[in-house]
């Protein structure tokens, strides 16, 4: 049958039938046809299998094979990209294929608009920023890196490597440590062999850090690594010096020298501390093997710096230029060609050259930093200063721009903004040495101006924070000083007692510290101190200046001849004469006083007249008591006329040693030694208003001792009554004086109290020898001629002002003694003891 003839009903049962089978059955869904590939992703995925065999050729170790892939691969990705420049893909792929040719220039031009648009995609900021990284467009490449670095994939791992590397550079040794932690963890097993290298960079981390324990730590294990590398060993050298212990570390360098001696580093290295230790001709030495050996840009660099040690810039200069002909743009050699050029005098040749270089690598803060000091060495300040400040705008979180301002301000006088300078660079980096040491040092020049302008209370609190920032003997002298200058000598004291235990401590800080404890009153401690600085040295003025402050310490403990004779020889010192001529005079005066207190009134007299050759009208407070110890000596030799003028013009008006009432406490004294009691009373009286503490013991001595000179007096006038009423006074204030009981024992016996004298002088025989005196008279009285004689032996053994008296008698009474025993007549009175001092 024909299909025509088929019934209709037919077909539609079968679609009927299909379409039930198409319900009941599993559901499907249509299969996913992608688009088409564009062109420029065919060229592609062309590019990627390229790129795959020359991944294959490399691991087979086939490099020309995997230059020519590569190549393809970078021609077929270029291509894609100009057809389509927003492929992420494309660039990526150019980026990596470039990057293994060494293509670097190549894809900082194409990639840096697509990564822009894509600033998430890894695959692009990671080759790009390796790319700008190889170019040293460090600016633009480290922050790109940084991104690749917190994304933290094993395959980007040497980031790491080239960010802890230009760190490393940069001298920010913790982030450059962190950087190379997480290569180490993020590195597969199979370079683990390389680790020893990773080590040591993590050692000149440490080392950046002053973290000295840790940099040997990375060092050792970095050695353990590979035993014989050269690296790792000057590592431990660095340690070494770091540790204080450069002949150690300089054996250690030298060793490697022998051991190694094709390795170029170890040479340099030794020239290096050679050149530093002042060893011109050792790194001289080592400069010349190095240029024989290899004529390396750092073995020239090397030898231009041994010429310049030895004062030759020109042939300095040929060495920096050939090092620059090596190699082009080494920034230490373009700013070692400035100094020799400055060296020769050609300032202006050498600002010209670092400016064209500055045209050619203008972020180069190295550059930047020795353009300015050579300006400031010209004596161009002005320039130097602008040119640091545009350091600091390019480094505004680094210490170098604020430390070198700081050194232009510095050089100009500038402390105010050289203090401020410094202060900002210890504010970006808290412990950097040099602007610790520079500040302290702008501080301390700072005070001088203020003390010499009469601002010492700013001049100290200047010192006070540079003394914080430098504990050194020589700070510590400043301070001290300042400290003396205001007299706060409490304060001054600690201080000097550090600096003298400070490395480099003089004997100036001995000096000052005795200064100091003289000011406290501790003179036993500053004649300490000042012995000290006399042991510290041996220059003539020197030790004059240090023995008048002995001086002045020996007057305080009593050792008045001491400090005359230093005085009286005073050294080439100009300082240590004036202040001579200054105490000399005091000194004779204070021991003048001394020697009249223990009645060595003829030395003390010699004292005065030495005193008077002096020109003292320059000094009238010291003229007055002059005058003051003059009458005195008057007083004592009985000069009494001459005296009581003398006294008048010394302390009228009253001088501003003396209270007010100084003259009436002298002129009681010299009535008194005149015997003129009542008046003596009457001055007295005058005096004992308001008096200090030691005036009112000398009053009352002197009261007393005027008591005792009445009852003297009245007792060799026969007036008992007014003898005993005296002595009676006398003794209320000096209850266990012997004398005074003795002479009240005299007063009884006249007035016939006899068995009561005796009584006394019995009992005072031992301690007042005239005692035994009058027991003789009162034996004798009793015609007890045994005892009066035994009285006289003992009052002659004695040795009393009355021997020859009491001889006589005694003898006496032996010749008549064997006539019958009859008593003498001859004494019928005690005889009282002076009691005047």
């Amino acid at each position: 049958m024909s299909r025509m003839s088929r019934p209709p009903s037919a077909r539609r049962l079968a679609a009927a039938l299909a379409l039930v089978h198409l319900f009941s059955g599993p559901v499907a869904f249509a299969q996913y046809r992608p688009p088409p590939l564009t062109e420029s992703q065919l060229l592609v995925k062309e590019a990627e299998t390229a790129q795959v065999s020359a991944s294959a050729a490399v691991t087979a170790g086939n490099k020309k094979e995997a230059e020519e892939k590569n190549r393809k691969a970078l021609q077929l990705f270029e291509q894609a990209l100009t057809l389509d420049p927003t492929s992420a893909p494309a660039a990526a792929g150019l980026g990596a294929t470039a990057n293994a040719l060494g293509d670097y220039a190549r894809v900082a031009a194409k990639l840096p608009e697509v990564s822009a648009s894509h600033p998430e995609d890894v695959s692009l900021t990671f080759p790009l920023g390796v790319a700008l990284f190889k170019l040293r467009r460090f600016q633009e490449a480290v922050p790109l890196l940084e991104k690749v670095s917190e994304n933290n994939a094993p395959e980007h791992l040497i980031v790491n490597y080239y960010l802890g590397s230009y760190y490393l550079h940069g001298r920010r040794g913790d982030v450059a440590i962190a950087k190379f932690q997480r290569y180490l963890a993020q590195r597969p097993p199979k370079l683990a062999v390389n680790d020893f290298q990773i080590h040591e960079l993590i050692g000149q981390g440490h080392l950046m850090r002053k973290d000295v324990a840790a940099a040997r730590a990375a060092f050792q294990q970095a050695q353990a690594g590979r035993p014989e590398s050269v690296t790792a060993q000057m590592g431990l050298a660095s340690v070494l010096e770091a540790e204080g212990r450069d002949e150690e570390a300089l054996t250690l360098v030298e060793g490697l020298v022998d051991r190694f001696p094709q390795a170029k580093e170890p040479k340099e290295r030794l020239g290096r501390m050679f050149l530093r230790s002042g060893n011109v001709a050792g790194a001289e030495k080592q400069a010349l093997a190095l240029v024989k050996l290899e004529g390396t840009p750092a073995a020239h660099l090397l030898l231009g710096d041994v010429r310049l040690a030895q004062k030759q810039p020109k042939e300095a200069e040929a060495e920096f230029r050939k090092v620059l002909e090596l190699a082009p743009g080494v920034v230490a050699a373009q700013i070692a060609v400035g100094k020799a050029l400055q060296a020769q005098g050609r300032n202006e040749e050498a600002i010209k050259y670092l400016e064209a270089a500055l045209e050619t690598d203008g972020g180069n803060l190295e550059l930047w930093a020795s353009l300015g000091s050579v300006n400031r060495r010209a004596g161009r300040f002005q320039r130097a200063v602008e040119v640091h400040r545009r350091l600091v705008e390019l480094a505004p979180q680094q210490a170098l721009g604020h430390v070198l301002l700081g050194a232009d301000h510095f050089a100009t006088g500038q402390w105010d903004q050289a203090i401020e300078d410094y202060s900002n660079a210890l504010r970006v980096e808290p412990n950097h040495p040099g602007a610790q040491q520079w500040l302290a040092q702008s501080l301390a020049h700072r005070a001088r101006g203020r003390a010499d302008s009469n601002r010492l209370d700013d001049a100290v609190r200047d010192l006070r924070r540079a003394y914080d920032l430098e504990r050194s003997a020589a700070m510590a002298r400043r301070l001290g000083a300042a400290l003396l200058e205001q007299r706060a000598f409490a304060q001054a004291r600690p201080v000097l007692e550090q600096g003298v235990t400070l490395e480099g401590a003089t004997w100036r800080e001995h000096w000052l510290l005795g200064y100091a404890h003289l000011g406290e009153g501790n003179a036993e401690a500053a004649l300490r101190a000042f012995v000290q600085a006399e042991k510290r040295t041996e220059e003539p003025s020197e030790l004059a200046d240090v023995s008048v402050g002995a001086a002045l310490a020996e007057v305080e403990l009593g050792r008045v001849d001491d400090a005359v004779e230093r005085l009286s020889e005073p050294g080439p010192s100009k300082a240590a004469r004036q202040l001579a001529e200054a105490n000399l005079p005091l000194m004779l005066l204070r021991r003048a006083l001394t020697r009249l207190e223990s009645a060595d009134v003829e030395n003390a007299r010699k004292d005065v007249e030495l005193t008077e050759k002096f020109n003292l009208a320059k000094q009238p407070e010291l003229a007055k008591l002059a005058l003051l110890t003059k009458a005195l000596v008057q007083t004592e030799q009985g000069r009494f006329a001459e005296a009581t003028p003398l006294l008048k013009r010394a302390l009228t008006p009253t001088p501003a040693w003396a209270d007010a009432n100084t003259r009436f406490l002298a002129e009681a004294y010299v009535l008194y030694r005149k015997g003129q009691v009542p008046f003596a009373r009457k001055a007295l009286a005058a005096a004992s208003k308001k008096p200090s503490s030691w005036q009112a013991k000398w009053i009352a001595s002197l009261s007393n001792s005027l008591h005792r000179l009445e009852g003297e007096r009245a007792y060799a006038t026969g007036n008992f009554k007014l003898a005993e009423k005296a002595f009676k006074a006398a003794l209320a204030g000096a209850q266990e004086d012997a004398a005074l009981q003795h002479n009240l024992a005299c007063v009884n016996y006249g007035k016939r109290k006899f068995p009561d004298a005796v009584a006394v002088w019995h009992k005072l025989e031992t301690s007042v020898p005239m005692a035994s005196f009058n027991l003789g008279i009162e034996a004798q009285r009793r015609n007890d001629i045994p005892e009066a004689v035994e009285s006289y032996r003992r009052y002659l053994a004695s040795g009393g002002p009355r021997a020859a008296t009491a001889r006589e008698w005694r003898d006496r009474l032996m010749a008549l003694h064997g006539l019958g025993g009859a008593a003498s007549s001859e004494a019928t009175e005690a005889t009282a003891t002076e009691t005047l001092p």
